[in-house]
């Protein structure tokens, strides 16, 4: 049933596009304004000129390359200031809805007077004047300049409409879903998967990727991970994020500073190089602003947590010449703690129908025994509660064990506080040259609390408290320090940085050469702290001596009492035993250097055939230091990587309209097409060299049919590479022999290969000139993923040492026989910290499984998605439906490449294989109500169990008076809920011990809060 219904909400996004479109008011592009503007390039004057009178102006740039403006001040509205700048320039002006004019060649300047719209009629506009929203397949905006020329999809300015289906979030879209960040915009995209790479996946331990040390957030397009999805900020790369540096942070983007979000859906390395396998994220920040903004927002969770308290600043100056902006964002959300919802903070799921995951590391411990021929450890004995340890007879011990709620103490989401800068300039040096410089600065702080300390206990008759029910000498004791100590804090500080300066040359006919240079960083330092020091919990357990160097003495504190069933033991041992500590500081940098040709290389019938050319040269560097007390009384090295490489490209792209307007025929409305090729060097590794292909034909006027086809791949991070050899102990089960104790080999492999893939795109698209409002878009995809770095015995642990298909992953051993056996084994343990290595004899090794990164599995998922835009009046006023539906039919993963595909489409903790998303938005003058429906479609368990769907609803109310004078002028009140009527997420009974699924759902609740923008 809730596929069904996910298949009606999409349908609805369909269907409504076919009544007529409404009339529209007059055009807010001849309301008066006073003008400014400095004689210079004709585009220079027109942004400025948009930018003062805050009207939309849409154009091509090659329709006003190398063409200069005179000055002009006054009084004028939009339309008359036009008149003036297009004076001779066979440039007119046409209206696209209100306040939006858009350009385009003519033989009259463009008239003065006002043109508002007859009743009951529409008026057409262009494909590229469309407004955007998140259900807009995109091409659109990249014929057209809007206060920027960055598009994602293509090098070549002006392309109009291309083949890539793109997806834009434009300011106002932003505004009306009630984000408070840019991760937040993203992640409502039905297209993208939380399931890696974001706080709250990294607080149940719920992503698979583990290398999310410092609480930051990605995008994941299509599921196929955020290591493969590129992220761009005005076009340019951010530095690696993570332990890998292989994702980039979206959380250190302040949303004050970002005039719309692009989303391309196709792979592009091609056009932008590796990472780009999954689709592109383009970023674009403001550029120009007149004036100064505010924005302040206060919010949180209706069930009291979750408290959100946000604050923008603006400011910004333009002249006819250039201009200058300064934004500054400050934002803090409080922690979540587990316990807050019933269904994260209790490891006993069985009241929901779910299953017991408590575990029996516990206190009252649980008293381990020794399988003599597996040498693995099970539940002896249970020390009894209700005692305090000091008067135990061997007869007051019963078999069996104690268990724990471990998730008591834990947070579900962090407490997050960012505070970010960004800063843009530009300025026309000459009528050939303008010269730019932006700079972003971001500094994030979290703090959670994972598992409280549990280990096993080593204790012996040394302990003054030691008792033993069949006589040992020493025993096992699985014990946690739940009752006594916070859960391991874990605290750190993200700063996100980056610098570039470009240059924008104009050469001669249209050609212009864009060049820039940039560094940027990303730093973070974590330190996790109440955690155990091996050395110490022995020394206060009477295994070892007192040391000398230490403040503490077991004879005089006192010792540790394993064997307490209620109470504490005394604060003193316990600030000793859980003094431990670990830092870790990772620091990811990157600097480039880039310039690009685009021009028109001779004209055809149908237009300008155009070419970009470009070379790129980028410098990576990935250092990671860190510090372990956990083990003495000196603080030692635990992790240690370095790595660094340069990567070279050339690229070139080529459009080549071979029908279009001017010529065309019967079947040939319009037919383009596009190819790229970009051969990327990385030094002393891989060359690699892909290719892409782009068509658009329009058989009949208002549909155009479009198909890319792709190879794209992805480099081996400098994490995977370098990352240090580690081992650890591990008790797997090896089938009806029971389970066996495992020494698990991880770390970096140099001998990588770069990850590939093959793409291909089908869409359908309706634009009805007649019906401006109107546009509808299909698009089929396809992804091969080939080669995908990976980790299959530590994502497969449970079944390393039986499943056929993981058989290059695992050995068995007998070092008790074979002293070659026992030679790896002693070799490996040299590898492990000293604590590691002495929990078990090298004797104990029963099988060693291979953990470590190689090339290896491969990915094949298939979808289509469905978007739709309709405009329509209720009584007079303007109402716009958007929808966006995203069905992934496939998603088929094989581990190795012997094994068979297996389909995870749907399942938990995989993509869902429904998610939509309805938005309605209705204007009544001054106020605004945009309306939202959320969907995920259902999944299901491994073993077939459904998990129901589930469907949300926003709702946004707006206040925004049209004053043009006095303390309403510029103000914006809105009030915001998310998650209107405070569902839950659907019951999942998940390994991780909550029950929901954390990778398709979210833990927050209704969410309120009220936001206040004000223009100055």
């Amino acid at each position: 049933m809730g596929r069904f219904q996910g298949l009606l909400f999409g349908g609805a996004a369909m269907t409504m596009v076919m009544a007529p479109a409404p009339a529209r008011a007059a055009d807010a592009a001849d309301a008066p304004a006073f003008v400014k503007i400095d004689a210079g390039p004709l585009d220079a004057a027109i942004l400025s000129l948009a930018t003062q009178t805050k009207v939309r102006i849409l154009f091509s740039s090659e329709l006003v390359a190398g063409r200069r403006a005179a000055a002009l001040e006054g009084r004028y509205s939009a339309r008359q200031a036009l008149s003036q700048l297009l004076h001779g320039a066979g440039i007119e002006a046409t209206s696209a809805s209100q306040g939006v004019l858009v350009l385009r060649p003519g033989r009259q300047p463009v008239s003065t007077a006002p043109r508002p719209a007859p009743a009951g009629a529409t008026q057409p506009k262009p494909a590229a004047a469309r407004p955007t929203s998140p259900g807009r397949q995109a091409g659109e905006a990249e014929a057209v300049t809007e206060l920027s020329e960055i598009v994602v999809g293509s090098h070549i300015r002006g392309t109009r409409d291309g083949p890539s289906p793109v997806v834009v979030l434009d300011r106002g879209e932003i505004d009306r879903g009630g984000y408070a960040t840019v991760a937040d915009a993203l992640t409502a995209v039905p297209q993208a998967f939380g399931g890696t790479t974001s706080d709250d996946t990294s607080t149940t331990a719920s992503d698979p990727t583990t290398t999310n040390g410092n609480r930051a957030t990605a995008i994941n397009l299509r599921g196929l991970g955020a290591d493969a999805t590129l992220v761009l900020i005005n076009g340019r790369r951010m530095a690696g994020a993570g332990l890998m540096g292989d994702f980039a942070d979206i959380s250190s983007i302040p949303l004050a500073a970002v005039a719309r979000i692009e989303v391309l859906l196709d792979g592009a390395s091609a056009l932008y190089g590796s990472d780009a396998v999954g689709g592109v994220v383009n970023v674009v920040m403001r550029e120009r602003y007149e004036g100064a903004e505010t924005r302040a927002r206060i919010g949180g969770s209706t069930r009291g947590d979750l408290g959100q308290r946000q604050f923008a600043q603006t400011f910004g100056r333009g002249w006819g010449s250039g201009s200058v902006l300064l934004s500054g964002e400050y934002q803090r959300r409080n922690m979540l703690m587990a316990v807050e919802r019933d269904y994260a903070g209790d490891a006993d799921l069985r009241r929901f129908g779910g299953t017991d995951h408590r575990l029996y590391f516990s206190q009252p411990a649980t008293i381990l025994g020794v399988d003599p021929v597996t040498f693995s450890l099970a539940p002896a004995y249970a020390v009894p509660a209700g005692q305090d340890g000091a008067n135990l007879k061997p007869t007051d011990f019963k078999p069996g064990l104690n268990l724990a709620n471990w998730r008591r103490p834990m947070s579900l989401l962090p407490t997050q506080e960012r505070g970010s800068l960004y800063f843009a300039a530009s300025q026309d040096i000459s009528a050939r040259l303008t010269l730019s410089a932006d700079a972003r600065y971001s500094d994030r702080r979290y703090t959670d609390y994972s598992i409280a300390p549990q280990t096993t206990l080593v204790v012996g008759r040394n302990n003054p408290y030691f008792v033993s029910p069949n006589g040992s000498a020493t025993h096992y004791l699985a014990y946690s320090f739940l009752n006594e100590a916070t859960g391991l804090k874990s605290a750190g500080e993200v700063q996100s940085r980056g610098v570039s300066i470009g240059a924008k040359v104009r050469l001669p006919g249209d050609w212009r050469l864009d060049a820039y240079v940039q560094h940027a960083e990303e730093l973070g330092t974590s330190r996790s702290t109440t955690m155990l020091n091996s050395a110490f919990l022995n020394e206060a357990l009477g295994n070892t001596a007192d040391n000398p160097a230490t403040a503490y003495s077991a004879a005089r504190d006192g010792y540790f009492n394993p064997f307490i069933g209620a109470g504490r033991n005394k604060q003193a041992i316990l600030d000793f035993v859980t003094s431990g500590w670990e830092t870790r500081r990772t620091v990811g940098r990157l600097d480039t250097a880039s310039v690009t040709a685009d021009g028109a290389l001779f004209r055809l019938p149908a237009g300008a055939v155009r070419l970009a050319l470009g070379a790129q040269l980028r410098e990576e560097n990935l250092k990671t230091v860190g510090l372990s007390a956990t083990s003495g009384v000196t603080p030692l090295a635990n992790f240690s990587r370095h790595g660094d490489r340069t990567v070279s490209a050339l690229f070139a792209e080529g459009r080549v309209p071979l029908f279009g307007p001017d010529n065309r025929r019967t079947g040939l409305e319009r037919l383009d097409l596009s190819l790229a090729v970009r051969r990327e060097h990385y030094r002393g590794g891989a060359t690699s060299t892909v290719p892409k292909l782009g068509l658009v034909w329009s058989p009949i006027a208002d549909w155009s049919l479009k198909a890319t086809y792709g190879e794209s791949f992805r480099a081996p991070s400098l994490g995977e590479i370098t990352d240090a050899q580690r081992v650890t102990p591990v008790n797997i089960s090896a089938g009806a022999s029971g389970t066996v104790l495992t020494l698990l080999r991880y770390g970096g492999n140099p001998d990588l290969k770069p990850e590939t893939a093959k793409s291909w795109t089908t869409s359908v698209e309706w634009a009805p000139s007649a019906h401006p409002e109107v546009r509808m878009n299909a698009t089929l995809w396809n992804t091969q993923f080939r080669g995908r770095i990976g980790q299959p015995a530590i994502n497969n642990l449970s079944t390393v040492l039986t499943a056929p298909d993981l058989a290059p992953f695992r050995q068995f051993i007998s070092p008790t026989t074979n002293p070659a056996d026992l030679a790896l084994v002693k070799e490996l343990l040299a590898t492990a910290t000293a604590s590691t290595a002495a929990l078990y004899a090298p004797e104990a090794y029963k099988a060693i499984a291979d953990a470590r990164y190689v090339n290896t599995g491969d990915f094949k998922v298939r979808g289509l998605d469905v978007t739709g835009t309709y405009g329509m009046s209720v009584r007079g006023d303007p109402l716009v439906i958007t929808g966006n539906l995203s069905w992934l039919m496939s998603y088929e993963r094989r581990i190795t490449a012997s094994a068979q595909g297996v389909e995870l489409a749907g399942m938990a903790e995989y993509p869902a294989d429904l998610r939509g998303r309805l938005t309605a938005t209705w204007t009544h003058g001054p106020y605004s109500a945009t309306g939202a429906l959320n969907h995920v479609g259902d999944l299901h368990t491994p073993a077939g169990v459904r998990i129901p769907a589930q469907t949300t609803a926003d709702l946004q109310l707006q206040y925004a008076p049209k004053a043009v004078r006095g303390p309403l002028k510029g103000l914006s009140l809105a009030v915001s809920v998310q998650n209107l009527f405070d569902r839950d997420p659907p019951f999942y009974d998940s390994p991780a011990g909550v029950g929901y699924d954390p990778a398709n759902f979210d833990p927050s609740g209704r969410l309120v809060a009220l936001q206040l923008t004000k223009a100055w």
